[in-house]
């Protein structure tokens, strides 16, 4: 066993990661820096992944097992009450570390103010897929202070993206309570916005990881009754509300139902029309917040910006941009 400090400790949370979760322990098996340990929280797999974890004998690997499903966010808030290190990379179970990852990672730390909290790394490969992504990218400091971060939380929503892009301080994590367990799919959203609220975030381009998308991923499978959409809308009515004060209220209204709602009635209605299920555009419609246009408007207004993927960025980026200027 380890009987010293490791420079960085990568938490991986697991629940029926056969055949994935072989390659993303190999992945840091196969690092070129080797003063990392890896802590592996099993949530009660059933395909044989907990045999294969029981076959790991290299002695920085610890595996603990849960006798019952803790929830995702349960199972991450295990895991950072784990490590040895005061960094910590969470590596989901379907993803994996490119090689030299750990080392540019601990690198990164030691360039870093002790006002960071987490560094997202695959930066500029997370935003490069959308018109939005790609004005965030231009836009953003590399290091995102308080005084910016909640507005750029509520313009550009989970900027920071899958938690295999973020390595983080331990203690930030624990001192913030953790993650929400009340939150099913976007309690990562939820956390890195309310650590950031006080604590500085690093944006790094250096491409840690490989995020596997694939048709088994949690935000797929848990989407089905718009619980993302009510989720989001329980942050976002945060967000506006600590932003109220210096911005325009209804123009912070209006951003929101132009971006959120529109984008959830769009996939709302491709749920009915592939799938057969109403469950989520009834979830949209029935759904009531003190952030919402009035629900005539949030139907009538929003569909033509559900439909205008081009139309609505292109207005989103000219909102946005107004919104960052007064921030300065």
């Amino acid at each position: 066993m380890q009987t010293k400090k490791p420079a960085i400790s990568v938490l991986t949370p697991v629940w029926n990661g056969m055949p994935y979760v072989k390659e993303a322990v190999d992945s840091v098996l196969s690092q070129d820096f080797e003063d990392w340990e890896l802590v592996i929280s099993d949530n009660g797999s059933t395909d044989g992944t907990r045999e294969y974890l029981d076959s790991l004998k290299d002695p920085r690997i610890r595996v603990y097992k849960q006798e019952k499903n803790l929830g995702i966010d349960g199972n991450l808030n295990f895991l950072y009450t784990t490590p040895k290190s005061d960094i910590a990379y969470c590596l989901c179970a379907d993803d994996y570390f490119n090689p030299g990852a750990l080392r540019a990672v601990v690198e990164e730390w030691s360039k870093s103010t002790d006002d960071v909290a987490y560094i997202v790394f695959n930066w500029k490969d997370i935003l490069q897929l959308s018109v939005k992504g790609q004005y965030i990218y231009d836009l953003l400091p590399r290091k995102v202070a308080p005084s910016l971060s909640q507005l750029a939380f509520f313009l550009f929503g989970n900027f920071p993206g899958n938690l295999s892009n973020i390595s983080t301080r331990v203690k930030d994590v624990l001192d913030s309570g953790g993650f929400d367990e009340n939150y099913k799919m976007a309690g990562d959203f939820e956390i890195w916005a309310r650590i950031a609220r006080t604590r500085s975030v690093v944006l790094s381009d250096f491409q840690a990881t490989y995020v596997r998308r694939h048709e088994n991923t949690a935000t797929n499978y848990m989407n089905k009754q718009g619980t993302l959409f009510r989720e989001q809308t329980t942050i976002y009515e945060k967000l506006i509300d600590q932003l109220s004060g210096n911005y325009d209220r209804s123009h912070l209204v209006d951003y929101f139902n132009i971006d959120l709602c529109s984008y959830h009635f769009r996939q709302s209605i491709r749920n009915l029309l592939y799938n057969g299920k109403p469950q989520y555009l009834w979830s949209y419609i029935s759904a009531e917040s003190r952030v919402f246009w009035p629900k005539w408007k949030r139907i009538v207004v929003s569909f033509p910006y559900a439909f205008n993927e081009k139309g609505r960025m292109s207005l989103l980026v000219k909102m946005a941009g107004k919104m960052i200027v007064a921030n300065k």
